[in-house]
């Protein structure tokens, strides 16, 4: 296989209707159950009321359960994905569980930071967060997207 056509990503797959069709209803099946045990584990370990956004409690309870989830998922697709073509199809629904849920939690901390601190401290901790993102979207296509000469 030569250089043009190889590619890393797991979503180089092509994938048929039929296949389409299983997957997205595999990714809604996921994140319904994901909801589901992020509302339980809020019920049973976390002090009333039951707030995605204003009760701190809830979102320490939540981030317990989806950080390890973003992080095994993150590991196995890395390791897993693009070495083993048969398995790359069926862990896409699963990295995208784990990204929908580290978004609805990134969410869930913007809103309950941007309710209970002042104007100064949201762009203080807002700048700092852009800046470690950017530092490390550039680090890792540095590290995975090495300039060819």
């Amino acid at each position: 296989m030569d250089d043009l056509t190889k590619q890393d990503s797991l979503w180089h797959y092509k994938m048929t209707p039929g296949t389409g069709f299983v997957i997205t209803l595999l990714v809604l099946a996921l994140v319904a159950l994901g909801e589901r045990v992020l509302y339980d584990l809020g019920r049973l370990y976390a002090p009333l009321p039951l707030d995605y956004f204003q009760n701190l409690s809830v979102i320490v309870v939540h981030s317990f359960f989806i950080i390890p989830l973003l992080i095994v998922s993150i590991i196995v697709n890395a390791l897993v994905g693009h070495k083993k073509e048969k398995y790359a199809i069926v862990l896409i629904p699963y990295f995208v569980l784990s990204i929908v849920l580290a978004l609805q939690l990134i969410l869930q901390i913007a809103i309950y930071f941007g309710f209970h601190h002042t104007s100064f401290q949201f762009y203080v901790v807002m700048t700092v967060l852009v800046a470690v993102c950017t530092i490390a979207i550039f680090y890792i296509q540095d590290k995975y997207n090495p300039k060819k000469t």
